[in-house]
């Protein structure tokens, strides 16, 4: 009988057996799935690639070295110091195109207004953050949120959307907590990170700065790093960290402290008030202190201080009694007398002393609480 090209059973099964071998043995070939052949994609082989071919990418901020453009930004605080006001700032200033901060008057926006997405899931929309954004001088047609009650998760298409749509230069999610997802182990490395990929990635694609806003957990003696709730890796994959937290001792001085910074050097701690009569923040001054240090003090000013320490802040008191004075000249008047540089930056914190700029020569004072004008 002639072959009319149609394979009998036994011939089909010896071709099948047959393929099903070979791919066992060079995979990514074919795949045998209930009796069909069915062709698939051969799996391209990794290459490396040289840096003598990579072009290399200038680093640009949203405002510097704070928040970086094209990243993802974490701010870390506990409840009651200040964030909603201070992402509500950020907020106001990008839509207006003023500097934040302390931030210098070349930073990008300058002059340059940019829109922002602030999602929120803590706050209400009328009668917290319109207000504060308001109190902060925000330019109401340059911000965007969502109607309260819709919940998104941080891999949601709708967000890619919303920054490409309105061209964002900035999205704020607050807090990480309520945008990762119920499903979520926030302590699992490879969850949280698989949840923050998105966002790097669409940093990355749209140039747009993205602040995530991330509750404290309960361990008040842990690191500012450690202090994230939840996986560390959530600090890993920021590319810049913020601290937010209050000046111990102080009833309305706060702190917010570079905790990390992966593109330029760590800016100054910012110490800051909350003030609805003037713009929502006002910048007090800048410390060298950092999260972790304040921690500390807090800790021990729960304990008896030592006489050195004491006797230190009395020093410093005693020696600026017009409320403000060269910094360098009192370092110098303090090593002078034998304390060393470790009390001395102790005693200046437990004193509550501001260091900021004045003059013509720009020079760092000195200054008490309560008397920076």
């Amino acid at each position: 009988m002639e072959n009319d090209g149609i394979l009998s059973e036994g011939e089909r099964r010896t071709i099948i057996n047959a393929l099903a071998e070979a791919e066992s043995i060079h995979p990514g070939i074919t795949t045998v799935k209930n009796g069909k052949i069915t062709a698939k994609k051969p799996i391209e082989k990794l290459s490396l690639i040289c840096l003598d071919d990579v072009e290399e990418e200038n680093v640009s901020f949203l405002y510097e070295p704070y928040i970086p453009k094209g990243k993802v930004t974490l701010i870390g605080a506990y409840p009651g110091v200040g964030k909603t006001y201070m992402m509500c700032k950020l907020a106001a200033c990008v839509s207006t195109g003023s500097t934040w901060m302390s931030c210098p008057k070349e930073s990008p926006f300058t002059e340059k207004a940019g829109k922002v997405i602030y999602l929120t899931a803590e706050d209400g929309i009328g009668d917290t953050i319109k207000t504060r954004l308001r109190v902060c001088g925000a330019d109401m047609k340059n911000v965007y949120t969502l109607p309260e009650g819709i919940n998104l998760t941080l891999d949601d298409p709708d967000i890619e959307r919303f920054v490409k749509e309105k061209c964002a230069e900035l999205l704020v999610i607050d807090p990480l907590q309520a945008y990762i997802g119920k499903d979520t182990n926030m302590n699992a490395a490879n969850e949280t990170r698989e949840k923050l990929n998105p966002m790097i990635k669409l940093a990355k694609e749209y140039n747009v700065a993205i602040v995530i806003v991330c509750h404290f957990n309960k361990n008040m003696k842990g690191d500012a790093i450690t202090r994230i709730l939840g996986s560390t890796d959530i600090v890993g994959v920021c590319r810049s960290y913020l601290a937010l937290g209050n000046v111990p001792d102080e009833v309305d001085i706060k702190y917010m402290s570079h905790e990390k910074s992966s593109l330029a050097k760590k800016g100054k701690t910012i110490l800051f008030e909350i003030d609805p009569n003037h713009g929502g923040i006002r910048v007090i001054g800048q410390t060298d202190l950092t999260a972790d240090d304040y921690t500390t003090m807090a800790n021990k000013n729960k304990k008896r201080s030592s006489p050195v320490l004491e006797e230190a802040k009395e020093f410093i008191i005693r020696n600026i009694p017009n409320g403000e004075r060269g910094a360098k000249e009192m370092m110098d008047l303090m090593k002078a007398n034998g304390f060393s540089e470790r009390t001395i930056k102790r005693a200046k914190a437990s004193a509550g002393v501001i260091s900021k700029k004045k003059g013509y020569k720009n020079e760092w004072y000195w200054m008490l609480p309560r008397q920076d004008s």
